[in-house]
């Protein structure tokens, strides 16, 4: 609903808007209370009564109408983040022990989410999680942690002499993907409470956006990370033995994998032309040696057992791309000794 009101000058130099009487009645806005007035990054004004009462909010999730299993614990993800308070699930007939099993492990894998109520029919989650406490920026450094941590399990692993690291992978996987989610609810919540979007560190809807991107593509690296991994326990339980030159050169692909992980995250977290210009340098180095050394495996009819390894590492670097070129939009939001920008 849209209503014009015209700006009236009181006084010298005070100018005023009326506020429409539905709109008052609507926010339960009386004479006297507080506003705060935020100016918007799209130049419109955003009025944010002070002392509103956050509202709770509530999903309810028919578990017989969901169709499996699986499909449940994606509606209770989704739910959460989308950032509803609670999330209760309910069946008309009595949930079975699998099915309790999956909704209860299913929440508690949630940060913040607790299962307060559990009976045959009913289980009821509620987040305890005050948003202003994780800054978005923050989660994707220690997404990143988590991601080079995975890297590192796996690169002691390349010449498969000791992959007992590598069962480390799996676990940390499951916190990379627990992070993301928190991710994603406090992104959402950002763009849904705008007066907390500063305090989680949200600059504007844009600037969400991109981060929304940014923590899936580093999602979906730490899913690449596992995969090497599993291929690593494959082979090593298949019996295969690494070859030396071949453990050397996927090593040295995986160290400039990293390197150009790493530098990308930094540049988008810090943007800044030099940054992103080395994250993209590497980026095409990984590239470079994932082709060289296909070539090599090909030519020399050897080590086929390695060509899915070369490939993830390849696959991993592609996702870099997709958070320098976020990277790069973030660079031009502001002037910079690069840009100068007009809003």
């Amino acid at each position: 609903m849209d209503e014009s009101r015209k700006v009236q000058k009181v006084g010298h130099s005070t100018l005023t808007v009326s506020i429409p009487r539905e709109f008052a009645r609507d926010l339960k806005l009386a004479a006297g209370d507080s506003l705060l007035i935020r100016a918007e990054a799209d130049g419109t004004l955003r009025l944010i009564p002070a002392t509103k009462a956050k509202d709770t909010s509530r999903a309810t999730i028919r578990a017989d109408q969901a169709g499996g299993e699986e499909m449940l614990a994606r509606l209770i993800i989704g739910a959460y983040a989308l950032g509803y308070d609670t999330i209760e699930i309910v069946g008309r007939e009595p949930i079975g022990r699998m099915t309790m099993d999956r909704v209860t492990g299913t929440m508690e894998r949630l940060r913040g989410m607790e299962v307060v109520e559990s009976d045959e029919r009913r289980v009821v989650g509620q987040s305890f999680t005050d948003p202003t406490k994780f800054p978005v920026d923050s989660l994707i450094k220690r997404l990143q942690m988590l991601v080079s941590q995975s890297l590192e399990n796996v690169m002691d692993a390349l010449d498969l002499r000791q992959t007992g690291r590598l069962n480390e992978v799996a676990r940390v996987q499951e916190q990379i993907e627990e992070l993301y989610w928190l991710i994603l609810r406090q992104l959402l919540i950002a763009l849904n409470r705008r007066e907390l979007a500063s305090e989680i560190g949200i600059e504007s809807p844009l600037h969400a956006s991109g981060d929304r991107v940014s923590a899936k593509a580093l999602d979906e690296i730490g899913k690449i990370i596992r995969e090497i991994a599993e291929e690593l326990v494959g082979l090593r339980s298949g019996g295969t033995k690494m070859d030396q030159k071949m453990a050397a050169g996927l090593r040295r692909l995986a160290a400039k994998a990293r390197d150009a992980f790493n530098t990308t995250v930094e540049s988008l977290l810090t943007p800044d032309i030099r940054l992103i210009r080395n994250s993209q340098s590497l980026v095409e180095e990984v590239t470079r040696m994932e082709k060289d050394i296909t070539h090599e495996m090909l030519e020399s009819g050897e080590y086929g057992y390695a060509r899915v390894l070369v490939s993830q590492f390849g696959q991993l670097a592609r996702y870099c791309n997709i958070i320098i070129e976020i990277a790069s939009h973030r660079l031009l939001r502001k002037t910079s000794r690069v840009a100068t920008v007009e809003k």
